[in-house]
């Protein structure tokens, strides 16, 4: 939205929050100040000049603005009330400036398509004064004209504008705002935990609505061994409903993805195999790109990660193999790690479908592929390459199969360490589920965090709809 009118910002910042504690223009939001954020929001919405008058921490203040195009002006009468900075910044604003719009630092939830909008309005209906509302109550925000610039310096005090506008109700213009959390002020702790806890809710509900792609973790997110989560026909279901495309991806190489298709068949579910994207055909497709066809290698795993790499051409063997490719296998015999373990010992190069150290089952979790990677490495001194998750190859893949792009696109996953340390370098939006490996506690514990976290699918699904409903 293009403003043509001549509209400055102007933030009033002086005050010693004394309710508060601690000065407001100086707590956290999003990691910069409080103040930082609403001048953000200011530029955003294309206001020219951004004004902040400081007065009380104004040295603090100063450095938390940076770099940003703001005008700082000090008001050194700030411990008389409000009234004192307004006066300080309309005494800033340039002689062309044909309004003003007053921002303070104790409403973080507005945004800068809600300003733009007040500012559209005052050139909708040249009224002097516009002010945002909810169900019939004022609230700030609040753009003054330059015909009332003379009044607002008449005033002292805390009252601000709040006489002029009560006396001038009949000649102004209110924006009518549908969502009441977006009027939050911040006057003490408790306000302040609860526009956090508000604002996180807001940015949940708009990854959930942006999502367009989906990219699914198996094991552990659609079931447990041979017990479907509850709420998996939902899911689909939910998915059919709301065109979004998804790709279920799985580190589990053991199975084909015919397989998989048909496990959830028997769970009231039916997919094409080609939504089924598991490492056994990451690693194949990856040995495309060092090796020649025909290439022989040595693999452990079962028949998924076996017919991915008959498939892409190479010749798998037990004898002078090239490589040695390693996915999950539940038959695993220690013949079968003593010729890897020799093979690699003789110059065979070592892969390792996917680092996952443990498996979720019905019962619990037990040994994965990076509990068998692990004994490999410690016998021969040499580190396997990984190609599934967390590696990018395999979100590479899904995308490129859907036609999606990072940013409209979720990985739903139950593993910190696989599913959403990968999601995070491949700019995808991260859904964590309770409901396999990785529990609360890792969550806390992980540098990298999910964006959402739900206990299962069913909960997801049902937080998804509500999302959507909201939109």
């Amino acid at each position: 939205m293009i403003i043509l009118k001549k509209i400055a910002a102007v933030i009033l910042a002086a005050g010693a929050s004394t309710r508060m504690g601690e000065p407001k223009q100086l707590l956290d939001w999003k990691g910069a100040p409080l103040l930082a954020h609403i001048a953000d929001i200011a530029l955003a919405a294309e206001f020219s000049p951004v004004i902040a008058v400081l007065g009380c921490h104004a040295e603090a203040a100063h450095t938390a603005l940076g770099l940003r195009p703001i005008q700082s002006v000090m008001n050194w009468r700030w411990k008389e009330g409000l009234s004192t900075s307004v006066q300080t910044g309309l005494a800033a604003l340039p002689f062309e400036t044909e309004a003003a719009i007053f921002l303070q630092c104790d409403q973080p939830l507005i945004t800068s398509r809600l300003l733009q909008t007040v500012a559209a309005r005052f050139e909708e209906t040249n009224a002097p004064i516009v002010h945002l509302s909810h169900s019939g109550q004022r609230s700030t925000p609040v753009l003054f004209a330059r015909s009332l610039f003379s009044e607002l310096t008449a005033v002292s005090g805390d009252e601000g504008g709040r006489a002029i506008i009560a006396r001038r109700s009949d000649e102004s213009a209110a924006v009518e705002v549908a969502n009441p959390d977006r009027l939050i002020d911040i006057d003490t702790a408790a306000d302040y935990q609860r526009a956090l806890a508000t604002h996180g809710a807001q940015q949940t509900r708009s990854c959930l609505s942006n999502i367009r792609h989906l990219i699914v973790d198996i094991d552990g997110v659609l079931w447990h061994g041979d017990e479907p989560m509850p709420g998996l026909q939902d899911f689909f279901a939910f998915l059919r409903q709301h065109k979004i495309g998804f790709i279920l991806a799985t580190n589990n190489s053991s199975r084909t993805p015919e397989q998989y298709a048909a496990k959830l068949a028997r769970f009231g579910v039916q997919i094409p195999a080609e939504r089924v994207l598991t490492s056994g055909q990451a690693t194949a497709s990856y040995l495309t790109t060092i090796a020649p066809p025909r290439t022989r290698v040595y693999a452990i795993g079962r028949k998924g990660l076996r017919q991915a790499l008959v498939e892409h051409d190479f010749v798998v063997t037990d004898e002078d193999a090239a490589y040695v490719i390693v996915g999950w296998d539940r038959r695993l015999t220690w013949s079968k790690m003593k010729t890897a373990a020799l093979l690699i010992h003789g110059g065979a190069k070592f892969i390792g479908s996917n680092p996952d150290k443990s498996f979720p089952t019905e019962l619990g979790p037990v040994p994965g592929n990076g509990a068998q990677l692990a004994m490999l490495e410690a016998t021969t001194g040499v580190a396997p390459t990984i190609v599934g998750k967390p590696e990018s190859r395999m979100y590479k893949e899904a995308l490129r199969r859907m036609g999606a792009r990072a940013e409209s696109t979720a990985m739903i996953g139950d593993r910190v360490g696989t599913d959403i340390v990968g999601a995070a370098r491949a700019g995808l939006i991260s859904v964590l589920l309770l409901s396999g490996i990785s529990t609360e506690a890792d969550v806390a514990a992980s540098p990298v965090k999910p964006d959402m976290v739900y206990a299962g699918i069913e909960d997801f699904t049902q937080a998804w709809a509500v999302a959507l409903d909201e939109t």
